[in-house]
């Protein structure tokens, strides 16, 4: 599901008009960013986790010039849903 399609299941679900609908999809997103951004982790309890993780991303040979561009770290969002029927401690 992409952000266009988010929009228009919430839109659908709540009744909101587009524009209303987009705002709230964007705004949540943004939140969402600032506080990985901020804090590393968002839990939304019944629903999941969301981390800020760093990992290695490949390096790779130029096939033009010949030179090795070596690895470099990058910074992932993972998403761990939560377990039906456990709820938070």
């Amino acid at each position: 599901m992409n952000r266009s399609e988010l929009i228009v299941a919430f839109r659908e679900a709540t009744g909101l008009s587009k524009r209303e609908a987009d705002w709230f999809v964007r705004r949540f997103f943004e939140i969402l960013t600032e506080g990985l951004k901020r804090d590393g982790r968002i839990e939304l309890r019944g629903f999941g986790v969301f981390r800020l993780s760093t990992r290695n991303q490949a390096g790779f040979l130029n096939p033009k010039d010949g030179r090795y561009y070596g690895a470099t770290q990058i910074k992932t969002i993972k998403f761990y849903p939560s377990q039906p029927g456990k709820e938070a401690r």
